[in-house]
C-alpha cells in the first residue's frame, strides 16, 4: 500500500519536473529568439519610451564689473507658439482630438485675439486673428504666438487667456526656452565683452571667446524614460555651471568716456574713435571705449581698436624723447637748431612745422619742441643722437617696453618698429620714427608707456581680469603684475612730467585746450596721416588720426588716458582729441570727489525741496510736518488721494493737480515707480517697467480708453 502511495508521489515529482523542464526550454528559446531575431524591433519600442545620453546645457557665468555690478548675464527667454496639428499612433484619437482643436479656435480665436492686443498693444486684434489663423491654416507645429519673447511670468499670464487655458492636447499651446546673454546697462563695453552665437553656441569677440572655456562650464547627461503618459529625467551625471569672471572696468567711467567721445564725434562728424583709461597704479583698464559711425549722427561699438596697429604721430614723440634723456644725450634745457623753411634730411623735407615758433626761430629748447609738436625739432634729436649707430635707438625702445604684445583680449598684435636690418632702411626713416612715422603701435602700448611715466617709471602690466569666481569662491586670482621695476630712471621720469605738464599748461603748447582749472593734467598731442596697408609714407592724405594720450592728476597722477579720433580732412589732437580727454578727465575725478556736507549748500537759492510728481496728498502731509508752506494746498487726509505735480511759483512752492479719469490711461510720466504703477495697477493696466528714477515714457499715451488687462511699458530715468 505505502509502496503504491509512494510510486504515485514519484510519478507527481516526475511531472512537476518535466513541466518545469519545457517551461524553462520555451523560456530560454524565448529569450533567445529576442536576444537575436527580435532584438532590433524591441530596440525601437524600447526607444519610444527611453531616451538616452540626453545633454544637459550648464548655464553660463556671469561677466562682472571691477564692484561686481552684472555686465552680462545668462537669463531664460521664453517664446510662445501654437502647434496646430496633433499627432497620435491611434487614427481614431487623433481624428478626435485634431476635430475637438478645430471647434475651439473657430469659436474662440477673437476672443483670443482681443486678450493679446490688450497683451501687445502693438499688434491690432485683427492682425493677430489673422496671424493666427494663417497657422491653423498651415497646420504648422511651432507657430509663434507673439512677435517677441516673454518673461515666465507673462507666459504664466497667457496661459490665463481663452483656448489657451485649456489642455495641451487641444489648445495646441506650448514654449520654447533657451538661455539667452543679457546686458544690463545696453551696449555699453559691447565688444569688450563680446558676444555669443545662442543658435550655435559658440563665443566670438572679446572676454566672451577669451574665456570661454571657464564661463561655459562643463556639459552633464542624462535620460528621459516614460512612465504612464509623462516623461520622467533621470540625471545621470550633473552639468557644471559657469564660472564668473570679474573684470577691472568700472560702468560709470565706462559710461562717462563712451558720452564724451560720442559727443565730440558727433560734433566733428567723426569716422571713428577710441578711449582707453587705466589706473595708473594697478595697471587696471577701467574702460575701454571702440565707436564708429553707421550712419550720420550715429555711433555704436562696430569693431575694437585696442590693438589696431597704426602709426601713431607726435604721441610718439613722447617715447623718442625718452630713449634720448635714457642715453643721457640730451636734457630739457639744451637747444636744438630749427630751421623751418630749409631743414632738409638726408634729402628730404619733413612735414613743415606750425604755431608759436614756426618762423624767424634758429633754435628751440627740448621743451619748446615737445610744446609746439616740432618734427624738425624731435627730428634733430633723435638723428644727432643716433645716426652713426641706429640699432642703440631701437634696442632703448626695446628695453622700453614699447613693441611689448599684450594679451588682455585675442587678437594681440606686437607694435613694428622698423630697423637697420629691414629691407629699404634708410637714415630718414630713423628721423620719421622719431615723430611716428615708419613705426607703428598700439592705442594698448601706447596709453600703456603714458602710465609708467605716470607711474614712476614702474611699468605695469595691463589688467582686463581681476579674479575668476565659482558660487562665491575666487578660483584664480590675477594680482597686478610689474613688467618692470624701472622702465625708466627716476630723472626721466621727473623731465618728462615737467615737459608733458609745458604742453597742456603753456600758453603756446599744443595741448592748451586740454588745460582744466580744477586739477593739473599732463599729455602730448598727435596728428597723423593714417596710413594704407604696408609702411612708410604710403598715407592716405584724406584721413587723419588725431589723438592726445597724458595723465591726470599730473601732480599725483591716479589715471592714464588715451583718446583718439579717426576723420576725414585735418583736424587738431588737442583742440578734439584732447577736449574729449579733459572731459574725462574732470568727470572722472569729480565722481571719486568727496567734500564736506556743509560745502555743498547753496547759499544763492531757496532750499526748499521739491519732490516728484505722484501723490500730492503725501507730499502735501510731509511738507506740513517740515513746516514749509506752499501757495496753494491740497487735502491731505489720510483718504484722500489728489495727484499731479509741484513747482516754484512766485518763491514758493505750489501745486499743480492732474486730473486722473477712470477708464482712461492716466498720465504718469514724472512720478516714481510706486505712484506709477498704482495708478496703472487701478486702471486695470498689467505693467512692466525698466530703468530707475522718474517714469520718462510709457508705452501707451495718456488719454486712452485703458483696456482691462492690457499690458503697458514704463520707462524711469534719473
Amino acid at each position: 500500500m505505502f509502496k503504491d502511495k509512494d510510486d504515485i508521489i514519484f510519478r507527481f515529482k516526475l511531472l512537476i519536473i518535466f513541466f518545469f523542464a519545457i517551461w524553462g526550454v520555451v523560456i530560454i528559446a524565448k529569450t533567445t529568439i529576442v536576444m537575436t531575431l527580435e532584438k532590433e524591433t524591441w530596440m525601437k519600442e524600447k526607444n519610444k519610451y527611453v531616451k538616452l545620453n540626453v545633454p544637459i546645457k550648464p548655464q553660463r557665468g556671469n561677466i562682472l564689473s571691477d564692484n561686481g555690478e552684472l555686465l552680462v548675464s545668462s537669463l531664460p527667454r521664453y517664446t510662445p507658439f501654437i502647434d496646430f496639428k496633433y499627432t497620435d499612433k491611434n487614427k481614431k484619437i487623433e481624428a478626435k482630438i485634431n476635430h475637438e482643436k478645430d471647434s475651439l479656435w473657430n469659436a474662440d480665436v477673437k476672443k483670443l485675439s482681443e486678450e493679446l492686443n490688450k497683451f501687445y498693444p502693438e499688434w491690432s486684434a485683427r492682425k493677430f486673428e489673422q496671424h493666427l489663423m494663417k497657422g491653423k491654416a498651415e497646420k504648422a507645429r511651432y507657430h509663434k504666438l507673439l512677435p517677441r519673447h516673454v518673461s515666465y511670468t507673462q507666459f504664466k499670464e497667457l496661459k490665463k487667456l481663452p483656448i489657451l487655458n485649456k489642455k495641451t492636447a487641444i489648445s495646441g499651446f506650448g514654449v520654447t526656452t533657451d538661455m539667452q546673454r543679457q546686458r544690463p546697462f545696453g551696449s555699453l563695453a559691447e565688444h569688450t565683452l563680446g558676444k555669443i552665437h545662442v543658435e550655435k553656441d559658440s563665443a566670438y569677440r572679446g572676454l566672451e571667446l577669451k574665456y570661454d572655456s571657464l564661463l561655459r562650464g562643463t556639459p552633464g547627461v542624462k535620460h528621459r524614460q516614460k512612465v504612464g503618459k509623462n516623461y520622467l529625467d533621470i540625471i545621470d551625471v550633473p552639468a557644471i555651471n559657469g564660472a564668473d569672471i570679474q573684470t577691472t572696468l568700472n560702468v560709470e567711467m565706462q559710461d562717462i568716456c563712451e558720452t564724451a567721445l560720442n559727443s565730440e564725434l558727433v560734433k566733428i562728424n567723426g569716422e571713428s574713435g577710441r578711449v582707453i583709461l587705466m589706473e595708473v597704479e594697478t595697471g587696471d583698464i577701467k574702460s575701454i571705449v571702440n565707436l564708429s559711425r553707421i550712419r550720420e549722427g550715429e555711433y555704436k561699438e562696430m569693431e575694437s581698436f585696442v590693438y589696431e596697429v597704426s602709426s601713431p604721430g607726435s604721441i610718439f614723440k613722447t617715447i623718442a624723447l625718452a630713449a634720448a634723456l635714457e642715453d643721457k644725450l640730451i636734457t630739457p634745457y639744451d637747444s636744438v637748431p630749427h630751421h623751418n623753411k630749409s631743414h632738409i634730411f638726408y634729402g628730404k623735407k619733413p612735414t613743415t612745422d606750425t604755431g608759436h615758433y614756426s618762423n624767424g626761430t634758429p633754435k628751440l629748447s627740448v621743451i619748446e619742441v615737445m610744446e609746439q609738436s616740432s618734427n624738425i625739432g624731435m627730428g634733430e634729436i633723435i638723428n644727432r643722437g643716433y645716426k652713426k649707430d641706429p640699432q642703440k635707438y631701437i634696442d632703448r625702445l626695446k628695453k622700453m617696453g614699447v613693441d611689448d604684445k599684450y594679451d588682455v583680449l585675442l587678437g594681440a598684435r606686437r607694435p613694428y618698429i622698423k630697423t637697420p636690418k629691414d629691407k629699404n632702411w634708410s637714415l630718414m626713416d630713423l628721423v620719421s620714427m622719431s615723430f611716428g612715422y615708419v613705426v607703428e603701435t598700439t592705442p594698448l602700448n601706447m596709453v600703456t608707456f603714458y602710465n609708467t611715466i605716470a607711474n614712476g617709471g614702474r611699468q605695469m602690466k595691463p589688467r582686463l581680469v581681476k579674479r575668476v569666481i565659482k558660487d562665491g569662491v575666487t578660483l584664480q586670482e590675477f594680482e597686478p603684475e610689474v613688467l618692470r621695476e624701472e622702465a625708466l630712471s627716476k630723472q626721466t621720469v621727473q623731465d618728462l612730467k615737467m615737459i608733458l605738464y609745458e604742453v597742456v599748461n603753456d600758453v603756446n603748447g599744443t595741448g592748451k585746450r586740454v588745460k582744466s582749472e580744477k586739477f593739473p593734467i599732463a599729455g602730448k598731442t598727435g596728428t597723423a596721416r593714417r596710413v594704407k596697408p604696408g609702411f612708410g609714407y604710403n598715407y592716405s592724405p584724406m584721413k587723419y588720426l588725431l589723438s592726445f594720450c597724458g595723465f591726470f592728476p599730473a601732480d599725483k597722477p591716479k589715471y592714464t588716458c588715451i583718446v583718439q579720433i579717426i576723420k576725414a580732412g585735418p583736424g587738431s589732437g588737442g583742440g578734439m582729441s584732447g577736449l574729449v580727454f579733459k572731459e574725462i578727465a574732470e568727470r572722472v575725478m569729480a565722481k571719486n570727489l568727496r567734500l564736506p556736507l556743509e560745502a555743498a549748500k547753496d547759499t544763492l537759492n531757496d532750499h526748499t525741496p521739491i519732490s516728484k510728481s505722484g501723490n500730492l496728498s503725501a507730499s502735501s502731509y510731509l511738507l506740513d510736518e517740515l513746516d514749509i508752506d506752499t501757495k496753494n494746498n491740497v487735502d491731505d487726509s489720510e483718504d484722500a488721494n489728489i495727484w499731479g505735480s509741484m513747482k516754484y511759483e512766485e518763491g514758493k512752492l505750489s501745486f499743480v493737480t492732474r486730473e486722473i479719469k477712470e477708464g482712461l490711461v492716466p498720465d504718469v510720466k514724472g512720478m516714481g515707480a510706486k505712484d506709477a504703477v498704482y495708478l496703472l495697477k487701478k486702471a486695470g493696466l498689467k505693467v512692466g517697467m525698466s530703468g530707475y528714477g522718474k517714469v520718462a515714457t510709457q508705452s501707451i499715451s495718456p488719454g486712452q480708453r485703458a483696456n482691462k488687462g492690457s499690458y503697458i511699458q514704463i520707462t524711469l530715468k534719473p
